[in-house]
């Protein structure tokens, strides 16, 4: 049975970060990806927020977020980021959920917030260094504005590439979604998510992992069962899901099962 409508919490500005929160009960904060939003998240904040207090990032230099310097370090960044956190939550644990390149970030949070962290998922998270190897067939998008179809077909050609494994996910909400992250884009995301900094990071902490991937997901190179067994090298604890028949944008491909996971990880008893 659906629960009632969660309160709203404001959307709020809290330097450097932005967050789209909704929501009561214990902090749960959602990491987006590069070229991403709190967006990334859309089809998850809700579910979640029925039974804790959301709260959907846009980290510095992407969405609402304030802008960054172009030459900031990544340390700098990673900082900052945690910076943001702590102006979110004061002094209360949070879960951190992290997707991608916001799952380099939020395995880097997690260590800095140590005991404040509850739990840690990170789904088809960056950090593992350079994917030598990877080819991803991605097309430059030709200069013009999203209502133009040859930018559409871009755009939903390199979702297909990367992002997503099912050709029927990609909708025209979708690359509406998919071309405002892109053009609300200040960061270069890389800087973090091709650092392999992965590993280090989960063996520095000891809170509950759950690690999650899209079967078909092309950019865990070179598959999703390597990266996993790597993980499962530093944290044999780790809880790890495959979730079939979705690719790298696996919450939103295949929403309802991801929703399931999480919120059986979020409500499990140390």
């Amino acid at each position: 049975m659906m629960s009632a409508a969660a309160p709203r919490i404001p959307d709020r500005a809290t330097a450097p970060l932005w967050a789209h929160s909704l929501g009561c009960g214990s902090n749960v904060i959602l990491v987006h990806g590069g070229r991403g939003s709190h967006t990334h998240w859309i089809r998850n904040i809700r579910p979640l927020s029925e039974r804790y207090r959301v709260h959907a990032l846009d980290l510095p230099g992407f969405g609402n977020a304030p802008d960054v310097s172009g030459d900031i370090s990544a340390e700098a960044y990673l900082s900052l980021v945690h910076e943001g956190v702590l102006g979110l939550i004061k002094n209360e644990p949070a879960a951190v959920l992290g997707f991608s390149f916001g799952g380099a970030v939020a395995a880097d949070l997690s260590r800095r917030l140590g005991t404040q962290c509850s739990r840690l998922a990170l789904i088809g998270p960056g950090g593992f260094g350079e994917a030598k190897g990877r080819s991803l067939d991605l097309r430059s998008a030709p200069p013009t504005n999203k209502a133009d179809p040859a930018y559409r077909a871009v755009i939903r050609h390199n979702l297909l590439a990367m992002m997503l494994s099912d050709p029927s996910a990609v909708d025209e909400a979708t690359i509406d979604l998919q071309c405002e992250n892109i053009a609300r884009t200040r960061f270069n995301s890389l800087k973090v998510s091709l650092r392999p900094t992965l590993l280090a990071d989960l063996a520095a902490q000891t809170c509950p992992l759950l690690m999650v991937w899209g079967e078909k997901d092309v950019v865990a190179h070179p598959s999703p069962a390597s990266r996993a067994q790597a993980c499962l090298t530093v944290r044999p604890d780790a809880r790890v899901s495959m979730i079939p028949a979705a690719g790298h944008w696996v919450q939103y491909e295949a929403s309802e099962s991801f929703n399931g996971l999480v919120l059986g990880f979020l409500g499990e008893q140390n």
